[in-house]
């Protein structure tokens, strides 16, 4: 059963990322203790949004796609090979240097949520061409940080 935070995540998530069909499939929904992760996938590239209510934390990541769903790993397969990425951090290690998005200080967690996933679509929409491309190569790049 999802909570209310977790109601008002998916619901943000999908108004935000309609978009994304019918290149990416979704949204493919997992649930978790105090989280919920949304996923629109394509044939090579997967975006995750995920919110953590212990941590009270929205994330978004980027998944190679195998066998037609996210990799099961979380960040590198068994060869050592990039299958997940947090998107800040992978275009950090693309160059990219800035703040996505900022939240207004003194807000809830609740108020954030919107906030956030409206910077996600932003970022995705200015700085992820590869990813809204569903290129793979966005994940091969070498950590600069």
């Amino acid at each position: 059963m999802k909570t209310e935070l977790q109601r008002l995540f998916l619901e943000e998530v999908q108004k935000n990322f309609g978009f994304l069909r019918p290149k990416f499939k979704g949204p493919l929904i997992s649930e978790g203790y105090l989280s919920l992760t949304v996923a629109f996938v394509g044939e090579n590239l997967a975006i995750e949004f995920v919110l953590d209510e212990r941590d009270e934390d929205v994330s978004c990541y980027i998944a190679r796609v195998i066998e037609g769903k996210p990799a099961p790993f979380w960040s590198v397969d068994p060869q050592g090979k990039r299958v997940r990425g947090h998107f800040y951090a992978l275009l950090v290690d693309h160059g990219f240097r800035g703040k996505l998005f900022t939240v207004p200080p003194g807000l809830s967690f609740r108020e954030q949520i919107p906030i956030i996933l409206a910077g996600y679509k932003q970022a995705l929409q200015e700085y992820g061409k590869k990813v809204l491309e569903d290129d793979p190569e966005f994940l091969n790049v070498q950590r600069k940080w």
